[in-house]
């Protein structure tokens, strides 16, 4: 076995200054507030349509997002409830590191679940893949237990499309 040491400075070399052209404040925030921020830009409007789409598309996105975190949570809720349950079933010892849970726990999430999942279904969609998992959780009768029906749904996914349609992310070149 070798005995090398490396040692390592411990003294701050001095740089020089920068000019004050290239020092720029930085503010850092938290993710949510930043995309806030870029979304209440004061920035000019965009004067290209495809500019203009971009905004639109957007703050549809940023709708999308939170209402998407949302089932996401409930569903993983939804599943640590039932992990919980089946451990302490079990009678394993990692149950013990929570509060006894009830069958009647249960329907209090899987509400807020499915009251998230009828929230998402009714988020403006900003991309055609949003409009497919629409078209999928239809399909599948994610609403079956909430108070939408098909129609409603099946409008929200009409109306998209349509806004898609009206808004493109790129515009085909004449000719």
């Amino acid at each position: 076995m070798s005995n090398n040491i490396i040692e390592l400075s411990l003294h701050r070399v001095a740089r020089p200054a920068l000019p004050s052209e290239n020092v720029a404040e930085v503010e850092l925030m938290p993710g949510r507030a930043r995309r806030q921020r870029i979304l209440q830009s004061p920035e000019p409007e965009p004067k290209t349509e495809t500019g203009k789409n971009a905004r639109l598309r957007l703050a549809r996105r940023e709708a999308w997002w939170q209402s998407e975190r949302r089932v996401e949570y409930w569903k993983a809720c939804m599943k640590m409830h039932s992990a919980i349950r089946s451990a302490q079933l079990a009678g394993l010892p990692e149950g013990d590191n929570h509060q006894r849970a009830e069958d009647w726990h249960w329907h209090p999430i899987i509400d807020s679940y499915r009251k998230a999942i009828a929230e998402l279904l009714l988020t403006p969609a900003s991309t055609l893949l949003n409009v497919a998992w629409k078209q999928k959780a239809l399909a599948a009768e994610e609403h079956k237990y909430t108070d939408l029906s098909s129609e409603r749904v099946e409008a929200a996914i009409a109306r998209d499309l349509e806004f898609l349609t009206a808004h493109p992310t790129r515009r085909k070149p004449a000719g």
